[in-house]
């Protein structure tokens, strides 16, 4: 029995030995030997061996993210073997195999993986990382055991979104990337995970630049590489909002997607989802989502790493504005994640409450932007709901509204250039923002414009022209007519070209008007312009009938007069276009203050909507259908008096401004006033 026991051993050391040198040339090579080796190691009730084993199946397919069959029974038995006291050696030495320095390192390696997948806060595990990052400089232990430990840390600090450490491990990993004894897969597997990693610590630029150095254009990589190479090119387009590089990326990688392989065809889908949430393709993000979670269960992906594969789905809700639906899918990868990695996941949680709660509830609402925008701050995590740019932009002018941690919101809104939900929010980091509602003023990263010298006049004209015209599709031939009608054909052109040269310069940026196919744009995302403000708000309370303005219209339409704080650019030389414009902004403004006026008489409220129509008066004292309507609203109230004064105020303005008497109504209205008012 004992010769048995002895034969049994040697051959499980054999194929511990042959799975091991098979998996440090390939990581998806050896785990049939490991796990054959594993087992009869636990027969022999042979700790030592069998953690081992394990630790070299955890490790490989940690790093190597693609099957993970066996995955969680051998992570059980690490972690068993971590807990237990040390085994008694036994009387007869060639029982026990003799303890190497790279077994060592190897089991630690696994461990560190086995460790975090149990519990991102567990204790010691920084200190685990930090030993495996001392041991690659050291040349007695083979080149290829070293690379796939500093992987295992740099999978630990990935997870963390370490990027300083990340950063380290990739110069420190750099001379094993090129040693002889590295396989080719094996260091394009640690150079794939280092791209990965730089990528999820905010650290793009980086990360391109580590792709284009490892893997260059002529390489011939095998199917399983170049498969995971075009997922990563995908992920990092879509995340940078680049749809079309991300599309071409996807349909390279589908070529080599095999149904065997579970895991890739997973990402694939899952990646797939984020390009149809940025194309604006619901249903089929949702399709894609659900594909990619059954792909991530069929290769035994443990729930505890499937966060982001599971809250896919909900982001996908999310965008379409199902937030409670959503919810769930926040809360069960928060369940199943640990550590950091679980508050990521709760912080999405909280915003999917807040924004649900937006419209019905404004305590909840501020309560769950403030919860989950600390977490979001405390982990800098800027990328919140990077799918879903549209949902990030509603959580962030939210908080802005409600002053909820406004300096990191809009750092967010900064560095992912989100488009603002709402014209209005004044809070909101445009980096250029133009007035004209009285005079003009500009201001650049929220500091005021001077101009120093002759004032540039043609670059600020057009630059008008352009806001007058509705901001969007102007025609170069409209603008030349009107800002240079002296000049023909290619000298007027050529005016145009220079006047335009001569504002991006002067706004410091050439985003901040677009020109494409003959026609000239401000860029919404980078320049914001009061009127256009106004305007964009006004079209959105519409003409709606009396006593029909809603809550929401009201509040649109209070917005939308806070905007207007005087005639467009009143003190400017007029031309034809500017009058016409400045008449249509002060005919909306009237009609807005009208419309809020009567919405507060037909509750009662006559004092607020006196109030209203003499604000209106302030800024167009020559509006003579408002000050009727406020002679009324005093007449009415009894306040024969401040009627008389109102008439007496409009007459005066009429005389001076316009030298034309007033209108038969006006009259008839003030001879009433006079007849009701007690001698």
């Amino acid at each position: 029995m004992k010769c048995h026991s002895i034969e049994v051993l040697a051959k499980a050391q054999a194929l511990l030995r042959q799975g091991l040198a098979l998996g440090l040339q390939d990581l998806a090579q050896g785990r049939t030997e490991l796990a054959a080796a594993a087992s009869q190691f636990a027969q022999l009730g042979h700790a030592p061996g069998q953690a081992l084993a394990c630790a070299a199946q955890v490790l490989f397919m940690g790093v190597a993210d693609d099957d993970y069959r066996g995955f969680e029974a051998a992570i059980a038995v690490l972690s068993a073997h971590g807990a237990a006291p040390p085994a008694e050696p036994d009387a007869e030495p060639d029982d026990e195999p003799t303890a190497e320095p790279a077994d060592d390192l190897l089991v630690q390696a696994g461990m560190l993986v086995a460790a975090s997948f149990n519990a991102l806060d567990a204790p010691g595990l920084a200190q685990r990382a930090a030993a495996l990052e001392q041991s690659l400089a050291d040349t007695r232990l083979p080149a290829p055991l070293r690379c796939c430990a500093g992987l295992a840390a740099l999978g630990y600090q990935h997870i963390g979104m370490q990027l300083e450490k990340v950063l380290w491990l990739e110069l420190a990993l750099r001379p094993l990337l090129s040693d002889a004894a590295v396989s080719a897969s094996l260091a394009d597997e640690a150079a794939h995970l280092l791209i990965q990693s730089l990528y999820q610590c905010e650290a793009p630029a980086q990360a391109q630049a580590l792709r284009q150095r490892h893997f260059a254009p002529t390489r011939t990589l095998l199917p399983v590489m170049a498969l995971k190479l075009a997922l990563l090119d995908a992920q990092m387009a879509l995340g940078a909002g680049r749809s079309d590089a991300g599309r071409a990326a996807l349909t390279q990688a589908q070529a080599w997607l095999d149904p065997r392989a579970p895991r890739p065809a997973g990402w694939w889908h899952l990646l797939h989802s984020r390009l149809d949430l940025l194309d604006g393709r619901h249903r089929q993000a949702l399709t894609h989502a659900r594909l990619a979670l059954r792909l991530a269960s069929q290769s035994q992906l443990p729930e505890r790493w499937m966060g982001v594969t599971v809250m896919q789905e909900g982001q996908v809700l999310m965008a379409s504005k199902q937030c409670q639906e959503a919810l769930p899918f926040f809360e069960r990868a928060g369940r199943a994640a640990s550590g950091q990695q679980a508050r990521f996941c709760w912080c999405l949680a909280h915003l999917a409450r807040a924004l649900h709660a937006a419209d019905d509830d404004a305590k909840t609402c501020h309560a769950e932007l403030a919860a989950g925008l600390s977490i979001a701050r405390e982990l800098a995590w800027l990328n919140f709901f990077r799918a879903c740019p549209p949902v990030a932009a509603r959580v962030c002018a939210l908080a802005l509204e409600a002053g909820i941690d406004v300096t990191f919101v809009q750092e967010v809104i900064q560095a992912r250039q989100l488009q603002a939900v709402r014209a209005d929010l004044g809070a909101w980091p445009w980096p250029i923002r133009v007035r004209t509602l009285g005079s003009l003023r500009i201001e650049l990263q929220g500091q005021p414009l001077v101009f120093k010298g002759k004032v540039a006049k043609k670059p600020l004209e057009l630059l008008l022209f352009v806001v007058a015209s509705s901001g969007v599709d102007v025609s170069i031939t409209t603008a030349c007519f009107a800002l240079w009608p002296e000049l023909e054909g290619d000298k007027a052109r050529a005016a145009f070209t220079a006047a335009l040269h001569r504002l991006r310069k002067l706004l410091g940026s050439d985003d901040a008007l677009t020109l494409e196919h003959g026609r000239l744009s401000l860029n919404p995302r980078t320049v914001w312009v009061d009127c256009l403000a106004f305007e964009q708000l006004a079209a959105s309370v519409g003409v709606p009938a009396a006593g029909a303005l809603t809550p929401p219209l009201h509040s649109a339409a209070q917005r939308a007069c806070a905007l207007y704080s005087g005639a467009f650019m009143h003190d400017a030389q007029d031309a034809a276009w500017q009058l016409s414009y400045r008449n249509r902004l002060a005919s909306t403004f009237k009609r807005m203050v009208r419309l809020i006026s009567a919405a507060a008489r037909a509750r009662g409220d006559s004092a607020n909507a006196r109030a209203w129509l003499e604000r209106g008066l302030e800024q167009d004292p020559l509006a003579e259908d408002l000050a009727r309507e406020l002679m009324r609203e005093c007449l009415e109230a009894g306040d024969q008096a401040a009627a008389l004064r109102v008439f007496e105020q409009l007459q005066t303005a009429m005389t001076q401004h316009l030298g034309a008497p007033l209108a038969p109504a006006t009259l008839a209205l003030h001879a009433q006033i006079r007849a009701a008012t007690p001698r």
